[in-house]
């Protein structure tokens, strides 16, 4: 292998190295993220009478939608034309040119 293409997959695997480490960070994936994953949560206040009062259920109303027009075609296409056919002839005239170029005495 030349030393070229040594180069090249050692920067290729450099890139691919840095892109998974850059992911794994993001993601928060390092000591740091799973000790905070780990933590003990924060016991919740239970919710009291007060709290949930401005919860109670809301009715909402929603008209219908209404039904669509009916459209009644009276007119019918009229039918397509048929293109005219073409017929193609090949006629050969004697004494005609034979093709060399030349410019016929």
């Amino acid at each position: 292998m030349n030393s070229i293409h040594r180069l090249g997959i050692t920067i290729a695997g450099m890139v691919a190295l840095v892109t998974i480490a850059g992911a794994v960070i993001i993601q928060g994936l390092t000591t740091g993220g799973v000790a905070q994953a780990n933590a003990p949560e924060q016991p919740t206040s239970d919710p009291t009478a007060e709290d949930t009062a401005s919860l109670a259920p809301v009715t909402v109303y929603i008209n219908p939608v209404p039904t669509p027009q009916v459209i009644t075609v009276i007119h019918t296409p009229k039918p397509a034309r048929r293109p005219p056919r073409s017929t193609t002839k090949s006629v050969v005239v004697p004494g005609g040119d034979d093709g060399s170029g030349e410019g016929g005495d």
